[in-house]
């Protein structure tokens, strides 16, 4: 999931916000909210976010002050304004300054949806650019995760882009990097939050929905392209991470095209 901080001084706003179901089916959820743009800096000084949905109006630091002081720091982070249909000039002066996109009052969830998917695209593209491919990005969001946390994410994320189509052990890993598997696994879990079998098993799922959407394999031709010992075990794995068998997931997309 990707975390987005939301800064909206109308405390009705931010209940409505937190009801839609939009965030996370576009694969994003709302970690931390704030009332104000200078409270948004504080925050920001201290957590990393993949976007900000933020009010234009706001007392103390608005919106477009807000957006100024992100890009005077270099904080690589998308911005959504959120303004009325009059305050579109403010909405178009951010757009200038570096704003992903804008979305009007009252907010339609229909076209949040649109924004958040081009925005979702939009984080994905920057992290292959930066060496990570589209299922790590993607396992990175099923975790709560960016890969640009800290130098061990990175490498980490680089190391499975390379190997997304092999079965990699946790030895194998550890000599690759040139530690003891123990320490390696406990230095894994504290920077990944999970383990390294889990987030192995995370990659594998999201590039096997990658073939899988192409229309070009079986089911028992992506388990074996992903190096797993049978399809009833890759059936089980991808089942236990995304809910349904590979089969159901493939007639999901049929339907939805």
């Amino acid at each position: 999931m990707y975390n987005i901080l939301l800064v909206e001084d109308d405390p009705a706003m931010r209940f409505l916000y937190s009801k839609m179901k939009v965030w996370s089916e576009c694969g994003f959820r709302i970690a931390r909210e704030v009332s104000n743009g200078k409270d948004a800096l504080e925050v920001l000084g201290r957590e990393k976010f993949d976007l900000i949905v933020t009010d234009i109006r706001m007392p103390f630091v608005d919106g477009i002050e807000l957006l100024r002081e992100i890009k005077k720091r270099g904080t690589d982070v998308c911005v959504i304004f959120v303004s009325s249909y009059d305050e579109f000039e403010y909405a178009r002066q951010g757009l200038i300054l570096g704003a992903f996109d804008y979305i009007l009052k009252p907010v339609d969830e229909k076209k949040l949806e649109a924004v958040l998917e081009r925005t979702a695209q939009c984080i994905s593209e920057k992290a292959a650019s930066s060496g990570i491919s589209s299922s790590v990005a993607a396992a990175l969001r099923y975790i709560g995760k960016t890969g640009d946390e800290n130098s061990f994410v990175r490498q980490i994320c680089e190391y499975f882009s390379e190997n997304r189509s092999e079965i990699v052990t946790m030895d194998e890993a550890a000599e690759h990097f040139s530690f003891n598997k123990d320490y390696f696994g406990k230095l894994f879990k504290q920077n990944m939050g999970v383990t390294f079998n889990y987030f192995s098993s995370a990659v594998k799922v999201e590039y096997a929905k990658e073939l899988l959407a192409t229309g070009n394999y079986k089911t028992y031709q992506v388990s074996e392209k992903l190096g797993y010992s049978s399809p009833d075990y890759f059936t089980r794995i991808f089942k236990e991470m995304t809910g349904k068998t590979p089969s159901q997931y493939r007639q999901q997309l049929s339907s939805n095209s």
